[in-house]
């Protein structure tokens, strides 16, 4: 114990109680900056995770407005079926015709909005990977800004 306080005075310049306040400004510093460090890369994950839960209820949209499209496009079917009373010939612009025209209408919009809804599910995703990465980013910037604050201390 007695090279204690030969140690804080040569850390302090001389003085013990100079070398105790640069220890202990180092150690807060430090501390400081592990914390800061640690918080970065959490909002990073944070982010992640919320990207991730609204690409999942992008998603869950996108299946509800299909099951949505497709009763209408029953109902409507059922609607024009039911008007030509029988007559199913196919020829232009007879109930069965307008009919196929409907179900093909609907099968391309369906296939619009998958695609639509998967491109922004997947962008929502590359946000979360963006922001986790920038996370970790800052943390690792953090914490050797936090180093080289204390070694100038020394």
């Amino acid at each position: 114990m007695a090279f204690v306080i030969p140690a804080l005075a040569a850390v302090g310049g001389g003085s013990a109680a100079a070398g105790a306040v640069v220890l202990a400004s180092a150690a807060v510093g430090v501390y400081t900056g592990v914390q800061s460090s640690r918080l970065a890369k959490i909002a990073g994950r944070d982010a992640e995770a919320q990207s991730e839960i609204d690409a999942a209820a992008e998603e869950d949209s996108a299946k509800g407005r299909e099951i949505r499209r497709k009763k209408n496009l029953a109902r409507a079917i059922s609607s024009q079926l039911n008007q030509a009373g029988g007559n199913v010939a196919f020829d232009e612009g007879t109930p069965a015709q307008i009919a196929q025209l409907d179900i093909d209408e609907a099968e391309f919009d369906r296939l619009t909005d998958t695609a639509n809804s998967r491109q922004r599910a997947r962008g929502r995703r590359s946000q979360g990977r963006a922001a986790r990465f920038a996370g970790d980013t800052q943390a690792n910037i953090t914490l050797l800004d936090t180093a080289a604050k204390t070694a100038t201390l020394f």
